[in-house]
């Protein structure tokens, strides 16, 4: 049965519900759509995008499974420290905060400007309690049951893609597969095919319209920065895209 691989989303909806609403018309029981991560961050609508995948995960008569990206990976980190910064300071982070709650976003704002240089020089915390404690309990569940990565007959998934150097997926460490590493994909040599996200590497047409880029057995379907959400079905590389949507500017209090 058919694998779907779903691509980068960044917190938009609108591309998000265009590209499922073509999944959703040919899925059948025994196919498999795999979401490769980073819901979250940058565009406006990162609740909004896990209200989807959560609605079309109780729908689809299809295995419905869901990776981490490496901007869900530092959330999480906050979420379990709330002295570790580097989501808040390297992710576009308020997007997704307030767009669960515009007064967490605030407040969170407010603290961090307060802290200034202790955020990188100390161990201070921020209120991030006021964002964690308006998250549904669905999506606090969605975000700390993702996977690392995804084997099917058709292929493997992950996020980052792996280390070349290591043969078997179930060595691979978790750094490697959220984050990618140096050598991917060109040195990727595997039997499988290998279906990643992450690094935001299309092949731009002439047109400017994004397209996978395919290097060897692996397929990259980073996409969205150009406002087009990209799946892929394997084993006959059926491409859905999105219309392109591009995500509107979030506007913070």
């Amino acid at each position: 049965m058919p694998t779907i691989a779903v691509g980068d989303i960044h917190g938009n909806v609108d591309a998000l519900t265009d590209l499922l609403d073509q999944i959703r018309s040919g899925c059948r029981p025994g196919d498999t759509v795999v979401f490769l991560g980073d819901y979250i961050d940058r565009g406006p609508h990162s609740k909004g995008c896990v209200d989807a995948i959560l609605e079309f995960q109780n729908e689809a008569p299809a295995e419905v499974v869901c990776l981490t990206g490496n901007h869900e990976d530092w959330m999480l980190r906050s979420m379990r420290d709330h002295s570790r910064h580097s989501w808040l300071l390297g992710m576009e982070a308020l997007t997704t905060i307030e767009s669960y709650s515009l007064d967490a976003a605030l407040a969170i704002g407010e603290a961090a400007t307060r802290a200034g240089a202790r955020l990188y020089l100390e161990q201070c915390t921020l209120p991030y309690e006021a964002f964690f404690d308006s998250m549904p309990a669905a999506h606090v569940h969605f975000f700390e049951s993702l996977a690392l990565s995804y084997q099917t007959a058709d292929c493997i998934c992950t996020h980052g893609g792996v280390d070349p150097r290591i043969d078997r997926l179930e060595d691979q460490g978790r750094f490697d597969l959220i984050w990618g590493t140096s050598g991917f994909p060109d040195g990727y040599v595997g039997d499988d095919v290998l279906v990643y996200g992450h690094r935001n590497n299309a092949a731009v047409g002439d047109n400017g319209w994004p397209a996978p880029r395919m290097v060897g057995r692996t397929i990259g379907i980073d996409t969205i920065s150009h406002g087009v959400l990209t799946a892929i079905r394997l084993p006959d590389r059926h491409i859905f895209q999105s219309a392109r949507h591009q995500a509107s500017l979030s506007v913070r209090r």
